[in-house]
């Protein structure tokens, strides 16, 4: 009868070691569930952040872009009254080398209301010029 004692002591001891063992991994396994579901929290939190960023830069990108195309139209604007500008200017200078009205008219196509001014004004500063 003493070896079914001692057996059934060893019998027990290897029994509660499993159960001991069994219940260390379900212990463990189950502090990585939580780790694990804390994470994905951690990451959900990390996705609805970035999506909210992403829709305020799509905002930010939408806001340059209208910017961007004032710019360029105004640019476009700028770029078609800078020939008259410049023409207005080489007048200036073809009436300060003593051009009358007449080839202002016919040089670069001003009306003769613009030539008749561009002549006052040359004959203003040349005024000017000699006190």
């Amino acid at each position: 009868m003493e070896m079914m004692a001692i057996l059934s002591i060893i019998a027990l001891v290897v029994a509660l070691v499993a159960l001991g063992i069994a219940a260390y991994l379900y212990l463990q396994g189950k502090r990585w569930m939580l780790e694990a579901e804390a994470n994905q929290r951690v990451l959900q939190a990390d996705m609805r952040a970035l999506a909210t960023s992403a829709v305020g830069v799509g905002e930010r990108v939408r806001e340059l872009e209208q910017r961007l195309r004032q710019l360029a139209d105004r640019q476009e604007q700028q770029a078609l009254s800078e020939p008259a500008s410049q023409s207005y200017q080489q007048a200036r200078k073809l009436a300060q080398r003593g051009a009358d009205t007449e080839e202002l008219v016919e040089i670069y196509g001003l009306t003769q209301g613009e030539a008749e001014l561009i002549a006052m004004l040359n004959r203003m500063e040349q005024g000017a010029a000699a006190k």
